[in-house]
């Protein structure tokens, strides 16, 4: 068994079922028929032979049409008028083994041949007959494998079954799938000791006979890592197994995902040597390339929140043996500049679980603050393909003004991230939701106490080829010196992710000089309908509603609008225009926003 990791993926067993004339009941006769003409005419007038099927349909017109040798005389011009003849008398006959993999033993073939100028017409009147069924199941297991509760529920949703229609492409896949369920629990020495579908034409009836010899249960040897850029003992970390523990392939799976997901290697392929077991102790070789080792990024940052600047940042997938990964980002935008930096240590074993150490500085200014701040974050971070969860402690530092009023502080306080998110298509979702959830809290001793909870749902839905997105942002703070608190710790609403149609964090509460000041509380809400135009692109029409405030202090602010979607290699890339319907706007407003919507 060979894993390959350039796929990313297990591929599934393929059925080697052709419904034509070869399908179960061995191959027909070759003959110059069967030559297709590579450049054959496109003007039909131009055709040695033409060919019309009625009484069929779907899958089982595909299969009686491909197993005529018949069509490959139709683009033949030098084939002869006996030649054409020939091959028509054996159309029925191949028409109707083609016929039986969907259960139909009993077809009735009505078939016509005129010669027309020199085209000739070949008319078929297809009457498949009644189905036979299956009068009996006896599938069978034998040895301990008979016993796994994998293996039972193949066992169990053995199909066709009893009453149904002899489909022999059910009866393959569900052969197969008995198969790969003791292949994947270990039994690797597994044999399918005798089958039999007897078909009693008289009575239409089918019985189906199936009996597996499951042998013994392999378990695992020790693994052996070829080509890898660290030792063994750290890589032994990501193993879902031990040498001793009973061979299961999805352990195998999850060890090229989690060799995969650590970001050092480019490629894992994993590889059973059965022939090389002993007492069905089976060795294990994972192949490793490793991945480049540093990563440059850079280019335009375009966001009607920040404005236009350059964004890039530096990659460091390893840094020593024991796997400590380092990055650095920047952006220069006319709104912010940030710079930032990542020390990460790495757990192996679990799921991309590791230490954290970021420092960054971010200098923006919006509609209502500037801020001038210091941010400090050690944590301890776990993230899976679904999301991710982190908790640490934090600290920030430095000076800002909100609504013309200015302010500096000092907070140090745990925090608590939780994200997670499901969806049918990570890049291109039709459906799925997201959750996150932010919590903060300091217990005194510096510049202020506080308290504060944030948390966003997201909900999609498909509608017909029509899409739609709800969301819902909630979140509430408690302090005893309001004005110690930095922008990013007050509640704001306007901007990209919030309320279109208003600018970036333009609206909240005013402060004693009248201007916005950030509130205490936040509600925003949005419901957007996407209608599909052609390939990746759609327009969306929406309402976002909400706004920031204190206790006793609500007022609505509202935006509706209409948007240009589209489904770009690097993301949705949505462009609004929205404008303000209640509330201190200022007219029609252009938003563009690159990335997820969940």
């Amino acid at each position: 068994m060979v894993l390959s990791g350039l796929a990313r993926a297990a591929c599934p067993l393929l059925l080697a079922l052709q419904l034509g004339a070869c399908a179960l009941f061995g191959a027909g006769r070759v003959d110059e028929a069967q030559a297709v003409d590579a450049q054959a005419p496109r003007d039909r007038s131009q055709q040695r032979v033409r060919i019309f099927i009625s009484g069929v349909k779907g899958e089982m017109k595909e299969a009686v049409s491909g197993a005529l040798e018949l069509k490959g005389l139709m683009s033949r011009a030098d084939a002869s008028d006996a030649l054409v003849r020939r091959v028509h008398r054996r159309a029925a006959g191949q028409m109707k083994k083609a016929l039986q993999p969907f259960g139909h033993y009993h077809a009735e073939i009505g078939s016509t041949l005129e010669l027309q100028d020199k085209t000739w017409f070949a008319r078929f009147q297809v009457d498949p007959g009644p189905p036979t069924t299956v009068a009996g199941n006896a599938i069978e297991v034998a040895g301990p494998g008979g016993e796994d509760r994998r293996v039972q529920r193949a066992v169990a949703a053995f199909e066709p079954r009893v009453g149904e229609i002899l489909d022999h492409r059910l009866y393959e896949a569900a052969k197969n799938r008995i198969a790969d369920a003791l292949a994947e629990r270990g039994y690797l020495d597994a044999r399918l000791v005798e089958k039999r579908v007897a078909v009693r034409l008289a009575e239409r009836s089918a019985r189906v006979r199936l009996k597996f010899e499951s042998g013994p249960r392999f378990r695992f040897a020790q693994t052996r890592f070829e080509g890898a850029q660290l030792p063994d003992e750290v890589l032994a970390g990501y193993l879902p197994y031990q040498p001793g523990q009973a061979y299961r392939q999805d352990r195998l799976i999850e060890l090229q995902q989690r060799l995969l997901d650590s970001d050092y290697f480019g490629e894992v392929e994993i590889e059973t040597e059965q022939e090389r077991a002993v007492d069905q102790q089976v060795p294990i070789i994972v192949r490793l390339r490793p991945a480049a080792r540093t990563v440059y990024t850079g280019g335009l940052a375009i966001g009607s929140d920040s404005g236009v600047g350059v964004q890039g940042g530096i990659n460091r997938r390893w840094l020593n043996d024991r796997g400590h990964k380092a990055s650095l980002r920047s952006e220069i935008s006319q709104r912010l500049n940030t710079f930032g930096g990542q020390y990460i240590i790495p757990l192996p074993g679990a799921d991309r679980t590791s230490w954290v150490a970021s420092l960054g500085y971010r200098d923006e200014t919006t509609d209502t603050s500037t801020q001038k701040v210091a941010n400090l974050y050690l944590a301890h971070q776990h993230e899976h393909e679904h999301g991710s969860l982190s908790w640490g402690l934090a600290a920030q530092s430095g000076d800002f003004e909100v609504g013309e009023v200015p302010g500096s502080s000092t907070l140090v306080y745990p925090e608590v991230r939780f994200f997670r998110r499901m969806a049918d298509d990570f890049l291109a979702p039709r459906q799925g939701w997201s959750l996150a959830v932010d919590l903060r809290a300091t217990p005194g001793g510096g510049d202020a106490t506080f308290a504060q909870a944030r948390a966003e749902a997201r909900l999609l839905r498909p509608h017909g080829d029509n899409r739609w997105l709800a969301r819902l942002t909630l979140g509430t703070l408690w302090t005893d010196d309001f004005d110690k608190m930095p922008p990013q710790l007050r509640f704001f609403a306007g901007g990209d992710r919030s309320l279109r149609g208003f600018g970036y964090q333009a609206l909240g509460p005013p402060n004693a000089l009248g201007k916005v000041g950030g509130g205490k509380y936040l509600a925003v809400t949005s419901f957007e309908y996407e209608k599909h135009l052609f390939d990746g692109f759609g327009v969306a029409g929406f309402v976002d509603a909400g706004n920031a405030f204190n206790a006793g202090d609500f007022e609505l602010a509202a935006g509706v609008g209409v948007g240009l979607r589209w489904r770009s290699p690097v993301g949705l890339v949505r462009v609004d225009l929205a404008q303000p319907v209640a509330g201190d706007g200022d007219g029609l407003r252009l938003h563009l926003t690159i990335g997820p919507e969940l």
